[in-house]
């Protein structure tokens, strides 16, 4: 599908934009004019294509009711009532009981209906009592553990107070309470394992940042590798930088199979360091590490950007086609929920839940039959799976390959859904 109505706010729930941003109401973008991609980029077939206000295909097997089961995403439950899942927003669309449908709890019911056109609608009720606007995460609550505010409020109505008689005995009086979930009991929109590391830590860098920053001479010790609570020397720090940093080990080289240019090298994280004493070099002790420091890694501040493990899925904002360069992992098919790394970045209009379709150009083969002037033939482009971008940097970006139909791999070209 080349288009995508750009829900109102209700979709900016859509868990996967558990960003706070999804609390305020989204403008719909027009619709992008369709545009057909250079010969050296993928087409994305016709079949791909829908109207741009059409209503999103349901599944024929799609529930009247649904419970939500711990371990569920919103993904997952999105195919079993959509054909396109990603296009799950949609269904919430003008619908004031979802307010924020990345607030959807384990044992909450999932109710389909339709609105007064006909289209499908959801709705949640939570312990027997639909879930309204009055309930959503705006509402006054009390911090959770995490210092997070909790969501989404039932609310329970006491039985009204009876005529007692008057003692000397302390009384009670019972007042309606609302009942709160924390915020990260609530289901996600993709799955999280292996995942992580590359919401929070592993990160896509440029080589002059990695050549601006401090770096590993060796141990204190002089020993070959180091660990938590041991020292090391580094050089190139700056005072001005702080003294909090992050340790990052240069990896694969990442280059853009269309131009040829190096869009960054992949930095895998290694652990915390904070600074004990400023000289040249200056003594670094590692606070905690996922494997051992060694000479040569790299160390960079530490920005304490928060983790974002919601998205909100959505239509590239612009005609968008790239490649994928890597698996993580180095393996050469992909399946579901492999990450994958993109020529494609921020400055590209990527952004965080984009959602692209995953195509594979056809070879040319040998036709035998073809005669002598006709004896080779170009196999057309084929939709082969969907992928959803989950981190984004300049010029390049990590997605999470979502469905997977057929074989996918490296060098397969990515476009509009």
């Amino acid at each position: 599908m080349n288009h995508y109505t750009f829900p109102r706010y209700l979709a900016a729930g859509a868990a996967l934009s558990l960003l706070a941003a999804c609390a305020h109401h989204a403008v719909k973008p027009a619709p992008a004019a369709a545009a057909a991609p250079a010969p050296a980029t993928v087409v994305a077939p016709a079949a791909a294509t829908v109207a741009p206000n059409s209503a999103p295909a349901m599944q024929p097997t799609a529930p009247e009711r649904y419970t939500v089961k711990k371990g569920d995403t919103l993904w997952g439950i999105a195919s079993m009532y959509l054909k396109d899942p990603w296009r799950w927003p949609d269904i919430w669309y003008d619908n004031p009981a979802i307010k924020n449908p990345h607030l959807i709890f384990p044992g909450d019911v999932l109710i389909l209906g339709r609105n007064s056109q006909g289209e499908p609608t959801l709705s949640v009720e939570r312990n027997g009592t639909p879930v309204i606007e009055a309930t959503n995460v705006t509402a006054a609550a009390p911090a959770t553990a995490a210092g997070a505010v909790s969501a989404t409020p039932a609310l329970t109505t006491a039985a009204p107070l009876q005529n007692v008689n008057k003692s000397s005995l302390p009384v009670t009086k019972l007042e309606p309470e609302p009942r709160y979930h924390p915020l990260d009991a609530a289901v996600t929109t993709i799955p999280l394992n292996g995942l992580l590391p590359y919401l929070d830590k592993t990160r896509i860098v440029n080589s002059d940042d990695l050549d601006q920053s401090g770096y590993v001479v060796t141990a204190f010790n002089e020993g070959p590798a180091s660990g938590s609570g041991e020292e090391v020397y580094v050089r190139n720090l700056k005072a001005s930088d702080g003294t909090r940093y992050e340790i990052l080990r240069k990896g694969d080289k990442y280059v853009d199979p269309d131009s040829g240019r190096t869009l960054g090298y992949e930095a895998t994280y290694i652990g915390d360091a904070e600074v004990d004493a400023w000289s040249n070099p200056a003594k670094v002790m590692i606070l905690s590490s996922t494997q051992e420091v060694i000479a040569g890694d790299h160390l960079m501040v530490t920005h304490g950007d928060p983790l974002n493990i919601n998205f909100f899925p959505h239509h590239p904002a612009k005609p968008l086609n790239g490649q994928i360069m890597a698996v993580v992992g180095g393996v050469g098919q992909i399946g579901q929920y492999a990450v994958v790394v993109l020529n494609r970045g921020g400055d590209d209009g990527m952004d965080p839940g984009t959602v692209l379709g995953i195509f594979r150009k056809g070879d040319t083969v040998k036709d035998a039959n073809g005669g002598f002037f006709s004896s080779s033939v170009t196999l057309p482009t084929e939709r082969t799976g969907t992928l959803m971008v989950f981190r984004v940097f300049k010029n390049a970006s990590y997605a999470l390959v979502m469905e997977a139909n057929h074989e996918v791999h490296a060098a397969d070209y990515v476009g509009n859904p």
